[in-house]
């Protein structure tokens, strides 16, 4: 495993339970799948507009995409990248598209925090949460 990755695990673990977990200690199965589905968002599409659908409100999704961005953002935080209170990833991300390198080494770093985070989901009960 990367180095950089198990170093996250216990931010992302923290991330994942100020964010994702429900009152039962428990995480919708469906945050399972949107992480796992992620990394070939980014494949796909690109950073930007990965970032752009997961920030989107939808009322299709059974769980709300943005907690995970959320918790996404409290890794790539203790990363050293200092984004304002109010920042989402989205808009961090936008700000460094005249800056090349560092938009690439955030985009590292994002993956990076989301399979760090797709560990740690899975060492939590996934619940069906009856929203199908």
């Amino acid at each position: 495993m990367n180095k950089r990755i198990e170093r996250m695990i216990p931010v992302a673990y923290s991330a994942v339970s100020d964010n994702l977990v429900s009152d039962q200690s428990a995480i919708s199965k469906q945050y399972n799948g949107y992480i796992s589905s992620f990394g070939a968002s980014v494949i796909q599409s690109g950073m930007l507009l990965a970032l752009i659908f997961y920030h989107q409100s939808d009322a299709n999704s059974e769980q709300d995409r943005g907690a995970l961005m959320k918790a996404i953002r409290q890794v790539v935080i203790s990363e050293g990248h200092n984004m304002a209170q109010n920042m989402n990833l989205l808009d961090y991300f936008r700000t460094m598209e005249e800056e090349r390198s560092k938009q690439k080494r955030l985009t590292q770093c994002i993956l990076d925090a989301a399979t760090a985070i797709k560990l740690v989901i899975r060492t939590f009960q996934l619940i069906d949460d009856g929203n199908n």
